[in-house]
């Protein structure tokens, strides 16, 4: 109170709004964090995004490192067990990597993360990943070409039908 006047401290357009701020603290009180945070539904909007590297776009194993966060030896390791091979391997300038690389690093980080460091069970839920998706793909293309035969031989009917029935 100044002169018998009430005065309010100028209002900062930056600070975050009150129930902001509630979160705040229930995220960093250990107390009220695992029962506040429990009850609130996660939104997408506070969901993180991967960085999905562009499909002609080649790494270096710096570069791939930082992007996956995976220190470098650890992707030599995975090269050296054959989880991973690189796009590109030059003698002087050394391995180069693509996006497929980098989701397979992804892959391999998420089944390490269940199955530790057997790098052998590793690469066999690989390649029956690969496999599968394989014969996916396969039984999509078989069965394309009979829903397009299937479409035109009824768009053909269709319009012998309306043409006979001009006549």
């Amino acid at each position: 109170m100044v002169n018998g006047t009430t005065v309010r401290a100028p209002s900062n357009h930056f600070s975050p709004p009150y129930h902001s701020q509630q979160l705040l603290c229930e995220m960093i009180n250990r107390s009220t964090r695992s029962t506040s945070m429990a009850k609130r539904p996660q939104t997408s909007s506070h969901a993180i995004q991967l960085f999905e590297p562009p499909a002609d776009a080649v790494y270096t194993i710096d570069a791939t490192a930082r992007m996956v966060d995976i220190p470098r030896r650890t992707i030599l390791v995975y090269c050296k067990h054959r989880l991973l091979s690189p796009a590109f391997d030059t003698v002087d300038h050394g391995y180069y990597f693509d996006r497929d690389s980098i989701r397979a690093l992804r892959r391999i980080e998420a089944l390490r993360s269940v199955c530790g460091n057997d790098f052998a069970g590793i690469k066999i839920i690989l390649d029956l990943t690969a496999a599968l998706e394989r014969l996916r793909s396969d039984t999509l293309s078989l069965a394309r070409p009979k829903d397009t035969g299937l479409r035109q031989k009824e768009r053909f009917n269709a319009s012998i039908l309306m043409m006979s029935g001009r006549n």
